[in-house]
C-alpha cells in the first residue's frame, strides 16, 4: 500500500512537470518544412492551374460586371491558368533551392483556391476638396 502511494505522489509530480513545460514555438518554419511547403505548393498549383479560368471569369464579372466578365474573363483566365502552371513547374523543379528567397510563393494567393489579396488603398491621391457652390451671377 505505502508502496502504491509513492507511485502514485511520483506519476502526479511526473504528469505536473510534463504538462507544465511547453514547446518553443517557432516564427518560421524550419528550411525542411519551407522546402516541403515549395514542392506541395507547386505540385498543386500545377494539377489545378486549370481553375484559374472560371475563377478569372467569376472575379471579372463580379467586380466589372457580367458582360465583362463573358468578354474579358476567358483571357485573364487563359493568361492567369498559364502563369499559375508555369510557376508551379517551376517551384517543383526548384524546391530545394531558396528562390524567391525563403522558399516564397511566386504568385499570390499561393492556391488558386484562396481569396484574392485586397488591395490596399492608393495613398498617394490627394483628397478631394468639397464641391464649392458656384457664385452668383451679378447683372
Amino acid at each position: 500500500m505505502i508502496l502504491l502511494m509513492k507511485h502514485w505522489r511520483l506519476g502526479i509530480m511526473l504528469f505536473l512537470i510534463l504538462w507544465s513545460v511547453t514547446p518553443a514555438q517557432a516564427e518560421e518554419p524550419s528550411v525542411a518544412e519551407q522546402i516541403a511547403m515549395k514542392f506541395a505548393r507547386g505540385v498543386a498549383n500545377v494539377t489545378t492551374g486549370w481553375v484559374e479560368l472560371p475563377k478569372q471569369i467569376y472575379l471579372v464579372g463580379h467586380n466589372e460586371g457580367w458582360m465583362m466578365g463573358a468578354l474579358r474573363g476567358p483571357i485573364d483566365g487563359l493568361g492567369m491558368v498559364i502563369a499559375r502552371t508555369i510557376a508551379g513547374a517551376y517551384e517543383i523543379l526548384t524546391f530545394p533551392v531558396p528562390l524567391p528567397p525563403h522558399y516564397q510563393p511566386m504568385l499570390k494567393p499561393d492556391y488558386v483556391w484562396q481569396p484574392e489579396p485586397v488591395a490596399e488603398p492608393d495613398q498617394s491621391t490627394e483628397p478631394t476638396s468639397p464641391r464649392t457652390q458656384p457664385e452668383p451671377h451679378q447683372p
